[in-house]
Order: structure tokens, then sequence, then C-alpha cells
């Protein structure tokens, strides 16, 4: 019986049916994937400029519980909103939020960091830099930490990250430390090594892990610091990179990075040991004129873009990489120019 049933199997053409089917899905799937990694994809993508408003933007975040974006002003202390028409709005304006670098937001806090100075090669005789908590419920400032006294010699903060815990890690584009602030207003240098060494006028951007490690770029390298040992790593790259803007985490912990050399590029890479090496996945090819900051949410990559670099610049543009859609031969680049024409919601 046994000996009847393996014969009848044998000859029946379902295994050959079977075979030529699993053939055929894994060339498609190979396919798939290989459209997935291209190096130059696109994606459907929208480009809102803002004209006019004489802001000097320098970040853009997230706020879940108002679905709007915050999009700060380094010149007068202006806090705005990109609304989900993408039309901007002012929020408030505060003298103590003149020179914010960066912002984060967690629950209704806004987290942002000040330099008394715009420009690093103008400090003489050190500075203080701050780390400002502002409550957008109220509106009002909640406290200012100094931060400035933590470490010793000159200062020039560009980038924080905030973990689930509401603690701060923020970088020092001037000092070869991680300033570390708890929710208690506790400050402390979480590590200082000559890896985290920066030059004049250059961004560290830092981005935590909820692995309980911190990423963090200086130069156009990327570091691994982990938050239990306090050891560094160099990330390994297959790709070199020019001087990185900014990085940033996806929901599933793929890392957003923007370049910021003369033609900007935006990349999302990969990495298949906890970030001690990295693999760039695709690379958004659009020329960007300076992608200052970047933010993800709802699997769309928001690109603050910006000649951040020049003395003053009142002009801005958010780019939308949406990566839910596959580009349409066109619609690949869809201008829109805010206050001439309604921006759909759902491209914002």
């Amino acid at each position: 019986m046994k000996s009847n049933v393996s014969q009848r199997f044998l000859s029946s053409n379902e295994p050959t049916r079977r075979v030529r089917s699993t053939r055929y899905f894994r060339i498609i799937f190979t396919l798939f994937l290989i459209a997935l990694s291209y190096r130059e994809a696109r994606a459907q993508n929208y480009i809102v400029n803002y004209l006019g408003l004489n802001l000097d933007a320098r970040d853009l975040v997230y706020y879940p519980a108002g679905k709007l974006f915050m999009i700060n002003s380094i010149n007068d202390g202006q806090l705005g909103y990109v609304n989900s028409d993408g039309q901007y709005r002012f929020l408030l304006k505060d003298s103590i939020l003149i020179g914010t670098a960066a912002m984060k937001i967690q629950g209704n806090t806004l987290y942002a960091i000040i330099n008394p100075v715009r420009k690093p090669n103008a400090i003489k005789g050190g500075s203080k830099p701050q780390l400002v908590k502002l409550n957008l419920s109220t509106n009002k400032i909640e406290s200012v930490y100094e931060l400035g006294d933590l470490f010793k010699g000159l200062h020039y903060v560009t980038d924080l990250t905030v973990d689930p815990d509401g603690v701060v890690y923020i970088a020092d584009a001037l000092a070869p430390v991680i300033y570390k602030v708890d929710k208690k207003g506790r400050g402390s240098v979480l590590v200082e090594n000559e890896l985290l060494s920066g030059i004049t006028d250059q961004i560290k951007s830092i981005a935590y892990h909820k692995h309980e490690y911190l990423l963090v770029s200086v130069g156009r390298n990327i570091l691994k610091v982990d938050l239990k040992t306090k050891a560094i790593y160099m990330v390994s790259i297959e790709k070199d990179f020019d001087d990185i803007n900014s990085i940033h985490f996806t929901k599933e912990y793929l890392l957003v990075v923007s370049e910021g050399n003369a033609d900007g590029r935006v990349h999302i890479l990969n990495t298949s040991n906890s970030w001690l090496s990295g693999q760039v996945l695709r690379t958004d090819i659009w020329k960007y004129k300076r992608p200052v900051n970047i933010e993800f949410v709802d699997n769309r990559i928001y690109v603050l873009d910006s000649e951040a670099d020049k003395i003053a610049q009142p002009d801005f543009s958010i780019r939308v990489i949406d990566l839910n859609k596959l580009p349409a031969n066109k619609k690949r680049k869809a201008r829109i120019i805010a206050g001439d024409v309604t921006i759909l919601k759902k491209d914002f």
C-alpha cells in the first residue's frame, strides 16, 4: 500500500507544476526585492515651497497630538507649525528660543536646544548652550537648563534625541562629548571620546534606538554608543558619505540619512548586526539645496530643504517622499507653491 501511494505520487504532474510555480515565484520575488532596493529609486513625491516667511528654519518635528509639524526660526525665536493643508501658521515667539538648533517632541513637551551665538566660528571665550522644555498644551516654557557648565571649552549643540523615559541626549559639535539630561533636569556628560571630536561648522546628529544605544553622525561617519557599557563603535557603511546633516530612525528602525554636500541626497539604510555595519537600501535622487533635517511619519519622509549654510535664508521647502506609493510616470515630481494652490490633506 505504501509503495502504491509513492508510485501514484511520483507519476503525477503535480510535482512538476509545483517546481515550476516555485521557480516563477522566486524569480518574481527576486525582481521585487531588486526594485525595492534600487539605489536611485523614486517614490511618489511632493514639494512644498515656503517663500518670504523670513524664518531661517533649521528643524521640523512632528507633533502627533496636534497632527502638526512644528517649524522653528533661528533668527527671532519664532515657533510655528505646518497644518494638514501644508500651510504655515504662527504659534508663538520668545527670545529664549532665539538660536534654536534642533527640536524633539514627546507627548505634549517640546525639547529644544539653543545656541546663544549662531555661528560656531564667532564664539569667543565659551558659550552657554541651553536645553529648553516647552509645554505645547499651554505654550509656556517650563524649564531652561544650562549645558555649558557640563564640559569646559567651546560649545555648539546641534542635535538631540529623547528616550521613552524622557531622558535627553545632546550632541555638541565643538566638544567630544554627549550630554545626558534626565527627566528631573539633572545633567551630566554621558561619554567623552576623541571619536566624537568635530570641527567648526560641522553638524552632529543623534538618534536613540530602543535597544539602548545611540547612533551619532560626526562629519561623514556614524558611531554607535552603547548606553549600558558606554562603548563606542565606528559603524561600517558600504557607501562613503559627504558630511551628514541628519539621521533619523523609522518606526521599523531603518535609518534615514540626509547628506549635506552640494548635491544633497537622502538615503535609507538597514543593518543585519545591530548597527555594527549598515547597507544603503535606496537613495532619493532629487537634487536638494541642502537637506537640513528630516522627520519620518506614517511611512513618509519629510525633508526640510534650505540653504541654511548661508548667513540668512528666509525661504525653505518641505519635500515629502511617500514610500507608500509607487512612482507614476507622469507624476514623479509634483511641485506645489504654498499659498497659490490648495494642498490635499493626504499629502501631509
